[in-house]
């Protein structure tokens, strides 16, 4: 009998749980016993089972927890998610927990989930039952010589959010709840654990003064160097002024030498002179060699850690040369040089392994290697590496030996950094606003702007003036001049943003310039003249007056058609003439459209009216 009533309900929390009835899903577990929940769940599948014990009431859900093997236990905790799990698992003792952990730790899975369920617990108990006796104790010979962690600035945490925010906060929540208790051995548990981009997201998200013992926390210096290198510069530079240098410069060595160069290129040129002596003699000449380049060069962002071998290296060597290669930042093609160390050629790995084991490399590689020099703008880099789908481009000096790599992860920072200027300065800002202490910076990068538009406003009152005629015959006129002027402007910013995104991209050549030209104006000019018909049919209802239909008509068509020619024309010719689309910002391209269309709109008035 116990085995048909668990057979139907089994059938039953199936259906309902599949069809997604989840009320009438929740009100038959609350209402069925424990124990035959505990045999239910023991004959259901994995995902269905984690999703509805998190349907039931937490202590309800906690007790049949309790009932269930280690193992499903194990299964349930590792597939649900954080935020319906937890309540749950703070309903379950120490004891209860620690098994959990120590099964999800030695399958290296991390244990967040237990170490925010034991919340509550003493911080000893969190660190003797999960973590054992672990070494990596904060040292205080780390911090400054007053014993004291510096205080870092209030434009030390980035703005930016995370990749993955919910992520970040969870790792945030856990960080703080942990510090609080003092829990050191845990916290560099789970920083050993996380991802350097997750670890560096959450550090600029937590409270300044915990930032630089936090970051010590992290069991070693690669890992440090991989956290620093994720970091805002202005948190880099904070964490690094805070830090003794016999304790920053084994991490500085750790990192990778372009995120070294940027590292040293942030830095007040005391402390980068200070850090510079300090490093080894092969670091030391490294650094200097790459901090000869522009920032905003190819040679600025470059690694100087890439894989090339002489064009007379058999396919073989170059193979066993790949497996005894250091860890490099990237590894996907083999550059191939002559006796002189100039560029010749380029292989993937892919080929490399398919080629014939006993030929030189100079016989299998390609010779047309898409490649870049050392002052070559990094916008160039970047379209690039856009247009050829690389994973990465060599760099080359001017007598064409290669001297380092810009890789695809270099390029993504500068083209956010390139998409967020075009943006501000579309909008007639800069992204010195975005960490300014105070209005003053703010306001002298605005306010050049602001004059422009009340230039252009006090132009537009000159138009009302000589118009003064047109505009007494015909007061009407006045009515429907702030809708003509609106839908003026959102289709000239419109023809704008498409044109200067296209230009900006690739995706629009210069040389279409007619074709381009013809489409947004002939687009303009037929919603134009709808806009047109319709407030012309809207004046002559309210006023009874044909004559101001015509007129409203007509000059409502001229008005918006002049706007989307004036805002697709405009980043044209100043691409032609090597300028840059996006210095056509958004106040200077209302300003303009606003002057021209009152003026055009009058105009077609007055030609009518006479």
């Amino acid at each position: 009998m116990a085995q048909d009533r668990i057979g139907v309900m089994l059938e039953t929390v199936t259906r309902l749980y599949r069809k997604q009835s989840l009320p009438h899903l929740e009100n038959l577990l609350a209402k069925s016993a424990e124990q035959d929940l505990t045999a239910l769940f023991r004959l259901m599948r994995d995902e269905e089972s984690t999703r509805i014990l998190t349907l039931l009431p937490r202590a309800k859900a906690a007790r049949v927890l309790r009932t269930l093997t280690l193992e499903q236990q194990i299964k349930i905790v590792s597939l649900a998610e954080m935020r319906e799990i937890q309540p749950i698992l703070e309903e379950l003792t120490a004891d209860e927990l620690t098994p959990i952990a120590e099964r999800l730790d030695k399958s290296k899975q991390n244990p967040l989930h237990i170490i925010i369920a034991m919340r509550q617990l003493p911080a000893n108990m969190i660190d003797d039952r999960m973590m054992g006796r672990t070494n990596g104790e904060i040292n205080a010979s780390d911090l400054p010589a007053d014993g004291s962690t510096q205080q870092l600035s209030s434009t030390s945490i980035n703005t930016r959010p995370p990749q993955n925010l919910e992520k970040a906060q969870i790792l945030v929540e856990n960080i703080t709840t942990l510090y609080a208790k003092q829990a050191t051995r845990t916290l560099q548990n789970i920083f050993a654990k996380a991802y350097p981009a997750d670890l560096a997201a959450a550090l600029e998200m937590l409270p300044q003064e915990q930032v630089v013992e936090l970051f010590l926390l992290i069991p070693d210096n690669d890992q440090k160097a991989r956290v620093i290198g994720e970091l805002e510069a202005t948190l880099q530079t904070e964490i690094i002024r805070s830090l003794r240098t016999e304790t920053i410069v084994p991490i500085v060595v750790c990192l990778a030498p372009d995120k070294r160069t940027d590292l040293f290129n942030h830095l007040d040129q005391e402390l980068a002179d200070t850090l510079l002596n300090q490093l080894d003699q092969e670091t030391k000449s490294e650094v200097e060699n790459l901090l000869k380049y522009p920032p905003e060069s190819a040679g600025g962002m470059m690694t100087s850690q890439f894989f090339a071998l002489p064009e007379e290296t058999l396919v073989s060597e170059a193979i066993a040369a790949v497996r005894t290669l250091p860890t490099y930042e990237m590894v996907f093609y083999l550059y191939v040089t002559d006796e002189s160390g100039r560029l010749t050629g380029v292989s993937s790995l892919r080929q490399l392994l398919l080629a014939n084991p006993h030929k030189p490399l100079r016989e299998m590689m390609n010779p047309r290697v898409v490649k870049t020099y050392t002052h070559t703008p990094q916008n160039e880099v970047v379209e690039m590496v856009r247009h050829y789908r690389l994973l990465g481009v060599p760099v080359v000096d001017e007598m064409e030996v290669m001297v380092g790599l810009v890789t695809v992860d270099d390029i993504f920072p500068v083209f956010q950094e390139e998409v967020t200027e075009d943006m501000l300065k579309m909008a007639g800002a800069h992204s010195d606003e975005i960490s300014a202490d105070s209005s003053l910076p703010i306001i002298r990068i605005r306010l050049p702007w602001l004059l422009l538009v009340l230039v252009g406003g006090m132009a537009g009152v000159g138009i009302y003036h000589y118009f003064e005629k047109e505009v007494l015959e015909m007061i009407y006129l006045i009515y429907f001049l702030p809708v003509v002027t609106a839908l003026a402007g959102n289709v000239g910013n419109q023809s704008a943003t498409v044109v200067i995104r296209g230009l900006r991209t690739g995706e629009i050549k210069v040389n279409a310039f007619w074709k381009i030209f013809v489409r947004e104006v002939g687009a303009g000019s037929l919603m134009g003249l709808l806009a047109g018909l319709l407030l012309g049919l809207t004046a002559f209802l309210m006023f009874q007056n044909i004559d101001l239909l015509v007129v409203i008509t007509v000059a409502a068509t001229v008005t918006i058609t002049l706007s989307s020619m004036i805002a697709t024309t405009v980043p044209l010719l100043l691409v032609r003439k090597g300028g840059d689309p996006t210095a056509l910002t958004g106040p200077m391209l209302t300003t303009i459209i606003d002057v021209s269309g009152i003026a055009s709109y009058f105009l077609s008035a007055h030609i009518f009216i006479d």
